[in-house]
C-alpha cells in the first residue's frame, strides 16, 4: 500500500512565517531515496535544501519556483510505502502524521443522455474564448564590467563573504586587478541588501525579547590554545554537569557565523557527545556553508546557549546578550597571542551570581 506524504515549507526560525520556493531538484515521477534533496527554499535568514524524509516517488509539485509559501503548507507530495514522521522544527521530536493511503481509481458511471426537446431556432456554435498568455517579465542581464577577473586574495574573500560577483566590480589595481577597496566600494545586489536588512531586524527582535530578563555577566582570561570544536564541546560538557540549571532536555550550542546575509546561527546539538575529530570536521563544513547563507535544516533550531567569537576582529571583549529561550551566552575576545577573554552572561531566573562564576571557572579549567 502506498501513502501520500506532503513535504511542507519548514519552519527555520522562531519568527519565520513564510518561505520562498527557489527551485525543485526533482520532477513528477522521480524515484527518490531518503536524504535526497527535493527543493531549495529561502527566508530572510538563510537558504535551505529540504531533503526527502523517506524513499518514494514524486507525485505532485504543489508550488512553483518564486512562490511565497506559508509554514506548514505543502510544497510537493510524494508517495511512500511506509508511514513517515512529519517535519517539526519547533521541538525536540517530530509528531507522527496519519498518512492517507492513495485511493484506487473508480470507474465513472456511463453518462445518461438527457431528453432534449427540438430547438425552435438554430443555436449558433459557441465562440471559443481568446486566452491571452500572461506577460513574461523581462530578465535583467547582469552588468558585466570585467569579464577576465583578476583580484587580490583579500578581495576574493571579501566578495565571497558579501555575496558580490567579482565580474561586476570595476578594477582599479595594476593590470586591471580588483583590489580590496574596489570590493568595498562595489554595489551589492539589492536582493542581498534586502535580506541583510531583514536578518538584522530578525536578530534585533530576538534580542529585544530578552532585554527584560534579569541577567548578569562575568569576564575571565583563558589560555588561547583552543579551537571552536574544543570550545563548543567543553562548554556543553560544563552545562551538562549542571542539570539543575538547564531549561532544556538537550544542549544546543549556537555558534554565530558571519554570512553574506548577516549573522547565521547553526546549532550543534549535544556536541560533547560527539567525537572531537568528527565535531571539528562538522564545525568546519557547517561554517563554510553558513558563510554562503546555507545551514542544514536540522541545525536551525534547538539552541540553548550561544557563542560569539570576536577574536578575528581584534576585539578584546563584549557583553554577550541572551537569545530567546536561552539561559547562557558566551563571547570570546582577543587578549594576546597566548590568552583570550571569555565573557559569560546568565539568566538569573535559572542561575545566581555564584552559579555564573562557577560555570565560567569550570569552562576555563577544561580548556
Amino acid at each position: 500500500m502506498s501513502f501520500k506524504y506532503p513535504v511542507v515549507m519548514p519552519k527555520m526560525s522562531m519568527t519565520m512565517e513564510t518561505g520562498e520556493l527557489l527551485l525543485f531538484h526533482v520532477k513528477v515521477g522521480d524515484q527518490v531515496k531518503s536524504g535526497d534533496v527535493l527543493f531549495e527554499v529561502m527566508t530572510d535568514k538563510i537558504d535551505m535544501e529540504v531533503e526527502a524524509p523517506a524513499d518514494g516517488v514524486i507525485e505532485t509539485l504543489v508550488g512553483n519556483p518564486g512562490d511565497v509559501i506559508e509554514i506548514g503548507k505543502p510544497v510537493l507530495i510524494m508517495l511512500t510505502e511506509t508511514e513517515v514522521m512529519a517535519f517539526d522544527f519547533g521541538g525536540d521530536a517530530a509528531a507522527p502524521v496519519a498518512a492517507a493511503p492513495v485511493a484506487e481509481p473508480v470507474a465513472a458511471p456511463a453518462p445518461v443522455a438527457p431528453i432534449v426537446p427540438a430547438p425552435v431556432a438554430p443555436t449558433p456554435p459557441p465562440v471559443a474564448p481568446v486566452i491571452t498568455p500572461p506577460p513574461v517579465a523581462p530578465v535583467a542581464a547582469p552588468i558585466i564590467v570585467n569579464t577576465s577577473v583578476k583580484a587580490v586574495p583579500k578581495a576574493r574573500v571579501e566578495a565571497a563573504n558579501r555575496g558580490i560577483d567579482l565580474r561586476t566590480v570595476h578594477p582599479t589595481g595594476p593590470d586591471r586587478t580588483i583590489t580590496f577597496s574596489d570590493v568595498n566600494s562595489a554595489q551589492l545586489d539589492p536582493a542581498v541588501l534586502k535580506r541583510q536588512a531583514a536578518n538584522k531586524a530578525l536578530i534585533a527582535k530576538g534580542i529585544e525579547m530578552t532585554r527584560g530578563i534579569a541577567q548578569a555577566s562575568f569576564n575571565r582570561r583563558a589560555n588561547a590554545n583552543f579551537d571552536h570544536a574544543q570550545l563548543i564541546s567543553a562548554w556543553a560538557k560544563v552545562l551538562r554537569g549542571r542539570p539543575d540549571l538547564a531549561a532544556h532536555q538537550h544542549i544546543g550550542v549556537s555558534l554565530i557565523i558571519e554570512s553574506k546575509y548577516g549573522s547565521a546561527l547553526p546549532v550543534f546539538r549535544d556536541p560533547d557527545l560527539i567525537n572531537i575529530d568528527q565535531l571539528r570536521a562538522l564545525v568546519t563544513t557547517t561554517s563554510d556553508a553558513a558563510k554562503n547563507g546555507k545551514v542544514p535544516i536540522a541545525m536551525l533550531s534547538g539552541g540553548t546557549t550561544t557563542i560569539f567569537d570576536l577574536t578575528s576582529y581584534s576585539m578584546s571583549s563584549a557583553t554577550p546578550l541572551l537569545f530567546p529561550n536561552q539561559v547562557t551566552s558566551l563571547t570570546i575576545g582577543y587578549d594576546s597571542e597566548s590568552t583570550k577573554n571569555i565573557s559569560l552572561t546568565i539568566d538569573l531566573n535559572f542561575c545566581d551570581f555564584y552559579d555564573g562564576a562557577l560555570l565560567l571557572d569550570a569552562l576555563i579549567a577544561s580548556l
